[in-house]
C-alpha cells in the first residue's frame, strides 16, 4: 500500500503521481478484503490501520462522485467565449474549473479529518477527474 494510502494523510499532489487511477481507486478494497490489522504506508511515520484504509476509501470515492457530478454540470461555454482561438486555454480553464467545483465539497469534509486536504484535494481531484474522463470515457468524446 505504499504510496496508495497514506495514514492519517490526504494522497500527495495527482493521487500520490500515480499512473493508474482505476487501479488506485480499486486497492483499498482489494486490501481490505485480506484480514490484517496494520500495513505500513510507506511516509508519514506511523502504522496504518484498517479504519485510514477506509477513510481513504471513502476520501477517493467522494472524490470520484463529486467529479462525475460536476463534469455533468460544468459548463465550457463561458471559457471557448473568453479565450476564442486559444483553444487550449479555453481547454486548461474548463478541466480547472471542474477540479475547483469537484474539489470544493471534499476539501470542505475533509479538512481537519485528513491532514493536508485542504492542500493536495484539488490536484488530486484533477487527475482523478481526468481518468473518469479519458479512461472511463465519461463526459468526454474520447472513448476508452
Amino acid at each position: 500500500m505504499v504510496d496508495i494510502v497514506n495514514p492519517g494523510w490526504a494522497p500527495i499532489y495527482l493521487s500520490n503521481l500515480t499512473e493508474d487511477i482505476p487501479g488506485y481507486l480499486e486497492a483499498p478494497s482489494n486490501a481490505l478484503a485480506y484480514s490484517w490489522t496494520h500495513f505500513l504506508g510507506g511516509h508519514n511515520g506511523r502504522l496504518g490501520t484498517r479504519d485510514d484504509v477506509t477513510l481513504h476509501q471513502r476520501y477517493m470515492d467522494d472524490i470520484a462522485e463529486s467529479s462525475r457530478q460536476a463534469i455533468d454540470t460544468v459548463d465550457p461555454t463561458p471559457y471557448f467565449i473568453r479565450y476564442g482561438d486559444n483553444a487550449w486555454a479555453a481547454v486548461k480553464g474548463y478541466l480547472d474549473e471542474i477540479a475547483r467545483v469537484a474539489a470544493a465539497p471534499v476539501t470542505e469534509k475533509y479538512t481537519g479529518v485528513i491532514a493536508a486536504a485542504d492542500v493536495y484535494t484539488e490536484s488530486t481531484t484533477f487527475w482523478v477527474m481526468q481518468s473518469i474522463r479519458l479512461d472511463l470515457g465519461h463526459g468526454s468524446q474520447v472513448h476508452p
